[in-house]
């Protein structure tokens, strides 16, 4: 991965944040979300150089207790993740619970001095995301959003090759997500009482109350809309993060979705069958996503596909390729290309050149990973660079505001699949215009005590 070789480029030119800690500082970390993903950024920092972990917090008290008892007394554990936030001690928190509490767990680190990584999808909402902006810079944070592909080499060196025009103007872009997870889906638990140890209610946090259901809690949470956005924000936002990126833009003029939750036989809520089509200036973007059905999109089960007029190229966290245009491929001659076909001596047009105009690609590989397997060494990295962002107080390769211009363009997305119509997306004035129907889905409803704090 050559990590340090990308931090020392990570943040050229970036503004400075405010005052420096030293080069020899060590940072100290804290812990919020003690998950299948919380626990591997825990497991990431703890054996990261430069960084030590005081604290963790969960609503799930067992979970608390387990990587206390684990820590040999080096770290203290909270339910509340409030009590972390009252630390003087602490420099930094990372924040991995379920997508609907990031923007008030982050929006408080912010308040009391924290610098942040939050993972993706940044925010719940669009306007979540226009707050968690606002509060980063008031309060002059260092906040890294956890698109770790940013971090990734072959990810950079993909978007570079694009920048250079190398397969040429680039008019359609494929996105995707495959899966058979049929039929059952994530089943039908029924409602019980919440697992001893667990405080439910502050889990729910602004959601509606409702009565505990172990899909609402562990992974399948993603699939409700109270708390997430579906296959759209979940992976989308990988997806479109390294779109808008490698095309130089922030987001959509418009988008049109069409789907439904038609083959999995569960308690879950967000579509498993969604088109997603994207219009941007001189390009469309399309994500397709199937959870019934697994045949691969170029031979892959998630990815992206750029295509342009000398060639395609695909990438997903496995490996990238470049597939040059058909080297037999055809002026807009009709004559000239019957004369050819017959055996005729043709004159081609001056310029034209029938063998392709970029070089094939093999599959170049990257990450070391399959699937949906994440690779070491690009979270480190995304890691590394929130570290050393904080000393320098530069920002991070996935600052807060990108990660919000990602994340929002899955929020457009969603908002025209429930609306079950094309909506018009002002990325510049961060509204939807004339539409005062999609405007108010900018934002949610929050429960009686877990309003967004104020910035």
């Amino acid at each position: 991965m050559e990590r340090r070789s990308f931090l020392k480029n990570a943040a050229v030119a970036a503004p400075f944040l405010g005052q420096a800690f030293g080069a020899s500082d060590e940072l100290r970390i804290a812990q919020i979300g003690l998950g299948t993903r919380g626990a591997y950024e825990l497991e990431v920092c703890q054996r990261t150089k430069g960084a030590k972990v005081l604290a963790v917090a969960d609503v799930y008290q067992p979970l608390v207790d387990k990587y206390v008892a684990a820590s040999n007394g080096t770290l203290t554990g909270y339910q509340d993740f409030r009590r972390v936030l009252d630390r003087k001690d602490i420099d930094a928190v990372f924040v991995s619970t379920p997508d609907h509490w990031h923007a008030p767990i982050a929006m408080l680190a912010c308040q009391a001095g924290k610098d942040v990584f939050c993972e993706k999808p940044l925010s719940h909402t669009l306007h979540e995301g226009q707050q968690m902006v606002a509060a980063a810079r008031k309060y002059n944070r260092v906040f890294q959003t956890g698109s770790q592909q940013r971090s990734a080499t072959h990810f950079q060196k993909v978007v570079e090759l694009i920048h250079a025009g190398t397969i040429g103007k680039i008019t359609c872009i494929e996105c995707w997500n495959e899966e058979n997870d049929t039929p059952e889906g994530a089943g039908n638990p029924p409602d019980t009482t919440p697992p001893q140890g667990l405080d439910w209610d502050m889990y729910l946090g602004a959601a509606p109350k409702v009565a505990y259901n172990r899909n609402r809690y562990i992974w399948h949470y993603r699939w409700f809309w109270d708390y997430s956005g579906g296959m759209m924000t979940d992976w989308g936002a990988h997806h479109m993060d390294i779109i808008q990126w490698a095309m130089k833009v922030d987001g959509p003029l418009s988008a049109t979705a069409v789907g439904g939750r038609f083959c999995l036989k569960d308690n879950c809520q967000t579509p498993d069958t969604l088109m997603t089509v994207f219009e941007y200036p001189g390009f469309i973007v399309r994500y397709s996503v199937r959870q019934g059905n697994s045949r691969r999109i170029e031979g892959r089960p998630n990815g992206i596909a750029f295509y342009g007029t000398d060639g395609t190229l695909i990438v997903d966290r496995g490996s990238w390729e470049i597939i040059p245009e058909n080297a037999s491929r055809f002026p807009n001659d009709y004559d000239r290309v019957e004369a050819w076909l017959k055996g005729g001596n043709v004159a081609w047009p001056a310029g034209f050149d029938r063998n392709a105009k970029v070089a094939a690609k093999p599959r170049c590989q990257a990450m070391g990973e399959t699937g949906l397997k994440i690779d070491p060494a690009c979270q480190e990295a995304h890691v590394d660079n929130f570290l050393a962002c904080i000393h320098s107080r530069q920002r991070p390769a996935a600052d807060v505001e990108i990660g919000h211009h990602s994340i929002s363009a899955c929020h457009v997305g969603t908002i025209a699949y429930r609306l079950g119509r094309k909506v018009k997306w002002d990325a510049a004035a961060q509204t939807f215009p004339g539409d005062a129907e999609a405007r108010a889905m900018m934002t949610k409803k929050y429960r009686a005590g877990f309003a967004l704090p104020a910035v």
